[in-house]
């Protein structure tokens, strides 16, 4: 794992998300009013990468062994499809490593799709390797009841939920800047609510812009 992208991941693992203003309101404000000029695309990217600060945060107050889910697949042979056969458990213990290794805009969906995705794919291959004609499979997945994304925080999942305060208090918690961050504009307007030296801010943000101690003499 890239160390930057470790040092991000654990900074946001073990962070208490605020939800309140910090410093100047002004400076806060002059903040969501870049982020409402954005692009639409850099706006989903921003709310997913806070999804998976969020859904972090989340995940590691459950059980490692948690099911959050399991993968059933059934296979077609002889013009007929089988019984659906459940093939693997999605734990809390994945929902983590996926958020932690596969970059910061991805979220616990995304998380679910891939394995859904890279299982079935094994699947498939698996019989395209016994050669047989006609043969396939197809995958689903059923989330444990506990798990279903209507009942978990739409913090974790749901982008639409996510506010422009919520997209500033996550980026200002990080250590530095998310790898290929892509808004570098913003960090002129990040240290001043207290983003720290990892994003090039000043240890105190309310020393900014002030001029240098004069030296005695």
């Amino acid at each position: 794992m890239n160390p930057l992208l470790r040092a991000v991941a654990i900074g946001v693992f073990a962070l208490v998300l605020p939800s309140c203003s910090i410093m100047d309101p002004d400076d806060r404000q002059a903040l969501r009013d870049r982020l409402a000029a954005m692009a639409p695309e850099d706006m989903v990217l921003l709310r997913r990468t806070v999804l998976n600060a969020k859904g972090l945060n989340y995940f590691q107050q459950r059980p490692s062994n948690d099911q959050v889910g399991r993968l059933f697949c059934r296979e077609y042979a002889d013009g007929q499809w089988g019984d659906w056969k459940e093939e693997k458990r999605w734990e809390v213990k994945d929902v983590i490593e996926c958020l932690m290794t596969d970059g910061l805009a991805v979220t616990f969906i995304l998380c679910k799709d891939k394995f859904l995705y890279t299982e079935m794919s094994k699947k498939k291959g698996d019989i395209m390797a016994q050669q047989i004609p006609g043969k396939d499979a197809e995958c689903r997945f059923d989330f444990d009841w506990r798990y279903e994304p209507e009942k978990l925080p739409e913090e974790i999942w749901k982008e639409e939920s996510i506010s422009f305060d919520d997209v500033i208090d996550v980026l200002v918690s990080l250590p530095a800047p998310p790898p290929g961050f892509i808004a570098p504009e913003l960090v002129p307007l990040l240290c001043p609510l207290g983003a720290g030296p990892g994003w090039g801010c000043p240890s105190d943000p309310a020393t900014e812009g002030d001029p240098p101690p004069e030296g005695g003499g």
